[in-house]
């Protein structure tokens, strides 16, 4: 995309719709630009749990064992307690069958 001096006027409510404009409104102006010049046409879903894969890998290299690592880990990644304990009961499984 080509930056032009007249794209410093737009502003959120001159979006073409709602979705652009929470994008505008949430993740800059230039954010949602991009996707109008960059994307055309495209209809573009965003999944929920996007970095699904990211967070257990983090939580895998974060944790020492102790409960408070588990709780600072579910705060960071927004996940519950339970949900980082079955992640790493996963892991250490896996690790398990490997050794097998």
């Amino acid at each position: 995309m080509n930056y032009k001096p007249w794209m410093d006027f737009i502003k959120p409510e001159d979006m073409p719709n709602d979705d652009l404009k929470f994008i505008a409104e949430n993740a800059g102006i230039k954010s949602a630009i991009a996707l109008i010049f960059c994307t055309p046409g495209l209809t573009v879903n965003i999944p929920k749990n996007s970095f699904r894969s990211v967070k257990e890998r983090y939580i895998i290299s974060q944790y020492d064992g102790r409960k408070y690592t588990i709780n600072r880990l579910a705060i960071e990644c927004e996940l519950s307690q339970r949900y980082i304990y079955k992640i790493i009961k996963r892991h250490l499984q896996g690790k398990a069958n490997k050794n097998i």
